[in-house]
C-alpha cells in the first residue's frame, strides 16, 4: 500500500534539499496521523487503514506546499 502524494518543487530546490524536505514532511505526517506507511499493514482490515492513510497524505501533502513544492 503506497501513498499517493506527488511533489514537484517550486522553486528550484536542489535534489538534496527536495530529499530533506520530502523526510521531514514524511516523519511530520506520521507523527499526526499515527500512520506509518513503511510497516507492514498487519491484519487490520483495508477499511481500518483508509482513514489514517488518508490523513497522512493529507498532512504530507500540506507540509510540502508550506515547503514550496506543488502536490498532486
Amino acid at each position: 500500500m503506497g501513498t499517493k502524494v506527488f511533489a514537484y518543487p517550486r522553486n528550484g530546490q536542489a535534489a538534496d534539499q527536495q530529499a530533506r524536505d520530502r523526510y521531514e514532511c514524511y516523519r511530520f505526517a506520521v507523527t499526526q496521523s499515527g500512520f506509518e506507511p513503511m510497516h507492514s499493514p498487519g491484519v487490520a482490515p483495508q477499511a481500518a487503514r483508509t482513514q489514517p492513510q488518508s490523513d497522512y497524505e493529507r498532512a504530507q501533502a500540506a507540509c510540502l506546499e508550506g515547503r514550496g513544492y506543488t502536490v498532486r
